[in-house]
């Protein structure tokens, strides 16, 4: 399948998710509540602390994509990383900064990363989106499984 089908199912998923299976919206805060909060400036923004699974078949490569999810409003680009991706995986970082904006208190999928994985031997593979706008750092995290068969 071409990467612009591959993509182009992405968004309609993401879209999809975002309609049925978005964190309940709450009031932005900068807690530890959120995942993980570096010191810094109060934020006006909250990465949900939802985590982001891909349960796939193991020994074989496998696209996928994780969505972070942002309430609130910020006043400078956030920046998005993802660490601890297994060795040889290709990603679409850097990711772009994602613009000045308001989500209000809904949680809204705004930071996506999309991800070809190498094929993985049996077992868990931790990894964590990290956000940031320069004065206050958040986190999500992200848990690749591979098994016997797709879905967790």
């Amino acid at each position: 399948m071409s990467r612009t089908v591959r993509l182009m199912l992405a968004v309609a998923t993401g879209l999809a998710l975002m309609a049925t299976a978005s964190p309940a919206a709450a009031a932005p805060t900068d807690t530890a509540a959120s995942g993980s909060v570096t010191a810094g400036a109060a934020a006006t923004w909250d990465l949900s602390d939802y985590q982001q699974r891909a349960c796939i078949p193991a020994n074989a490569p496998y696209w996928t994509y994780f969505v972070g999810f942002i309430a609130g409003s910020w006043s400078t680009p956030l920046q998005v990383d993802v660490q601890g991706l297994p060795e040889g995986t290709v990603t679409s970082l850097p990711h772009p900064p994602i613009a000045p904006r308001d989500n209000g208190d809904r949680y809204i999928g705004t930071a996506w990363v999309s991800v070809d994985l190498p094929p993985l031997d049996y077992g868990d593979y931790p990894a964590v989106m990290t956000v940031t706008d320069g004065s206050s750092t958040q986190t999500m995290p992200i848990l690749i499984r591979a098994q016997e068969r797709w879905g967790c």
